[in-house]
């Protein structure tokens, strides 16, 4: 009887340990596909792009049994095409349509179609472990995870001036404000269609999950999800508060950014204190009905 009861726990644990190690080399690897890409050349930013969708796809199909949908792979891969082929065709430094410079529509759409991962991974993940979240707060958290990234993205750009290639990637004081304000645009865009689309969807849909809301949240979820969520949320709010100070600098003239890189500086140590802030919250929050991990 003991040994039946123990092996559960094991394949729970080992399952836990499994997940979380997906999540930190798939975030590994996206974060040196994307800021290698303008260096390499086109075909082999697709072998690593086809790599890393592989890999992606393999994990949930073989080992969580849940198959990603093609619209989810294929937004993946137009999310890395953006900006390959802004590299290959040489329309970074030049307007694009009504755009002053092709990297807005880079930020907006590449950022846009990474959000649809976003929203899929957070709608299976919390279904599997039992839970429904309501729209908005699905759509909030989506947007959340997916703008947080942008942020980190800023961050590995100053990273690489400062010690990988030290090729110039900040070009303006508003450079990293003016992409995060792209990347919000295209996030916010996306998920709303993707909201409305699985409200409709979900009308017609009966299940037995348990419904989540903002007060249950410290109570339902695994304090793990519970910590990435709330980093991604302060950190979000972070990005947006520089976004703030950029746009007060260009329409009111208050001076807050001087130099090309304050604004990534600025979000290295926000970042830092948000993952405090999340890891203490998670920490001493308690959990009254437990949910199921390893099945993410």
């Amino acid at each position: 009887m003991t040994g039946a009861a123990v092996a559960p726990v094991k394949n729970t644990t080992l399952r836990s340990v499994e997940f979380y190690a997906f999540c930190a080399i798939s975030f590994s690897l996206k974060s040196l596909l994307l800021i290698g890409l303008p260096y390499r050349e086109w075909p082999v930013n697709t072998v690593y792009t086809v790599s890393l969708l592989a890999f992606f796809y393999s994990f949930f199909r073989f080992r969580q049994g849940m198959r990603a949908p093609l619209l989810v792979i294929v937004s993946l891969a137009i999310a890395v095409a953006v900006d390959v082929l802004g590299n290959k065709f040489g329309f970074y430094g030049h307007p694009f349509g009504p755009l002053r410079d092709y990297d807005e529509f880079a930020h907006f759409f590449g950022s846009g179609f990474s959000a649809v991962a976003a929203f899929w991974l957070l709608r299976a993940g919390t279904r599997r472990m039992g839970l429904k979240l309501s729209n908005r707060l699905q759509g909030f958290f989506a947007t959340s995870i997916a703008f947080a990234y942008c942020g980190w993205y800023e961050i590995l750009e100053l990273w690489d001036e400062y010690w990988w290639s030290h090729f110039e990637r900040i070009h303006w004081w508003y450079d990293t404000a003016n992409d995060l304000l792209y990347d919000f645009l295209g996030v916010i865009v996306f998920i709303t269609c993707l909201s409305f689309f699985f409200s409709l969807k979900q009308r017609r849909q009966r299940n037995d999950l348990i419904p989540v809301s903002w007060k249950e949240l410290f109570s339902v979820l695994p304090k793990p999800f519970l910590a990435f969520l709330i980093g991604t949320v302060t950190f979000g709010l972070c990005c947006w508060f520089e976004i703030f100070r950029y746009l007060d600098q260009l329409w009111f003239g208050r001076i807050h950014l001087v130099g090309n890189r304050d604004t990534p500086i600025n979000l290295e140590w926000e970042l830092a204190a948000c993952a405090v802030i999340a890891i203490s919250l998670a920490t001493f929050s308690r959990r009254s009905r437990p949910a199921v991990v390893p099945d993410l």
